[in-house]
């Protein structure tokens, strides 16, 4: 069967959000551009799974590259592009301004998650990552700072990344990664690398891995709710899917050994975050340094450089980016109603049951508690760990795990805590729907686990074989 016209369709939905983002500062119709964009962003989510579904895999244009893994994720794109799309309609002050930046943010994903080609990812990444900084400026002074801390360490991952790429350059002109992924890195030299350990530094400084997230917390809590929920849940996940790309299509046979590089940053990562959201007050900046340790447990399954670890990682991309996505539209809403310390959430369950139950079991998912979808994603990156023969790596990622609950279970007593009859207050309806959707979702998956781990399976198994 011809997919060509399938992936001509995607690449067309994809370059109405740059387009469309143009005409929305000529027509400032808010209804009508959150409507359009949440049409093509559940367009792009049915026809790329469909795609996924038929095993379809080809290459467009010589750039465009779909194939299981691009097509799993671009569906995981669009439909958290989409959740946040709804938070930005209800919280955004300038709704229509973050619209035009946001069109053009949404592309730079999308095109990551489709590249064949490092020029693209490279591209991808700053149609990422400059929008989104405009994107906080735009919400006024008060954000300015976390702007600019953005902007600083997104200019030098990019910096650092064209250097990697310019080091590979001489090995394949067209910087394919198909291409490159032959033989023409097996058995390179010191350049190769040289330009690994520049490409692991540039997509873990876009990935807040340990050392490179000092930007993380600021960022988090000096940014707009609706844009941490898109930076946490998606921005950090399109790194992922490049470190994806590039580690395991390209230098999985080159002869270098990654392994010990990504176990490394997994168990800094795991323990800087867990030890510092340990004493933090503000759930905002807790949630913050939460993600650092999410991202974590992610390297556990890419150090373990198999296909399950690569699987266990795939599912667990799409887990947390269910999980924290919940999770912060929850803590946006209660930002709004001042409410923003441990101690302020003090009888939300009073105040609002539902918006209590669904942060307690996001909660209690990025934990790592059964039946929940984070407890499945666990088990299966620290079993990949164990089958890796990083017997170590798995324990120590056990230990993570009981050391969030300290700071976790400090929200949830004190969401549960003074019952004292107070006055109850209501969340907006299309955030409640987002809320209710993604925590069906983390129960739904956690109790019935195998869709998603076979698609994750199939994703990974495209990888290594490269088709």
């Amino acid at each position: 069967m011809d997919y060509a016209i399938a992936g001509y369709v995607m690449i067309a939905l994809m370059a109405l959000f740059p387009a469309g983002a143009i005409a929305s500062l000529f027509v400032k119709r808010k209804k009508a551009w959150f409507s359009a964009s949440a049409l093509i962003l559940a367009a792009i989510a049915a026809v790329s799974l469909t795609l996924f579904a038929l095993h379809a895999s080809l290459t467009l244009l010589q750039v465009f590259r779909f194939y299981p893994f691009s097509e799993l994720v671009v569906a995981l794109f669009a439909s958290m592009l989409l959740a946040v799309d709804v938070l930005a309609y209800e919280y955004s002050s300038d709704f229509i301004t973050f619209s035009a930046f946001f069109g053009f943010s949404i592309a730079g994903m999308l095109l990551v998650a489709m590249s064949n080609s490092l020029i693209t990812i490279f591209i991808g990444l700053e149609l990422m990552g400059v929008p989104t900084i405009f994107m906080i400026l735009t919400h006024g002074r008060t954000h300015t700072e976390a702007a600019i801390k953005l902007f600083v360490l997104s200019a030098l991952a990019i910096a650092v990344l064209a250097f990697a790429i310019a080091l590979i350059m001489p090995y394949d002109p067209s910087l394919s990664i198909t291409g490159l992924s032959t033989s023409s890195l097996v058995g390179g030299s010191s350049v190769i690398l040289l330009s690994m350990v520049l490409f692991a530094v540039a997509f873990s400084t876009e990935a807040a891995v340990f050392p490179f997230n000092m930007w993380v917390p600021d960022v988090y809590e000096g940014a707009p709710g609706h844009i941490t929920a898109m930076l946490a849940g998606i921005n950090k996940k399109v790194a992922f899917v490049a470190m994806i790309e590039v580690f395991f299509a390209m230098f999985l046979y080159s002869g270098y050994n990654f392994q010990p590089i990504f176990a490394l940053l997994a168990i800094a990562t795991m323990f800087f975050g867990n030890l510092v959201a340990l004493v933090q007050q503000n759930v905002k900046r807790m949630m913050a340094y939460s993600s650092i340790s999410q991202t974590g447990y992610i390297l556990v399954g890419i150090a373990a450089s198999t296909e399950f670890g690569l699987t266990a990682s795939i599912f667990y991309i799409v887990a947390h980016s269910i999980m924290i996505i919940g999770a912060f539209s929850v803590i946006v809403w209660l930002a709004g109603k001042n409410l923003r310390t441990v101690n302020e959430y003090s009888g939300l369950w009073s105040k609002n049951p539902i918006a209590a139950f669904a942060l307690t079991i996001f909660m209690l998912s990025m934990i790592g508690v059964p039946p929940l979808i984070g407890f499945i994603g666990k088990f299966l990156l620290f079993s990949s760990a164990v089958s890796a023969n990083l017997l170590y790596l798995a324990f120590l990622g056990i230990i993570n795990s009981v050391i969030s609950v300290y700071y976790y279970g400090r929200v949830m007593l004190s969401m549960y805590s003074d019952r004292r009859p107070t006055r109850r207050i209501r969340m907006a309806g299309a955030v409640a729907a987002v809320v209710i959707i993604l925590l069906v979702a983390t129960i739904a998956i956690g109790i019935f686990p195998g869709p998603l781990m076979h698609a994750s399976a199939l994703a990974a198994n495209s990888v290594m074989l490269g088709s």
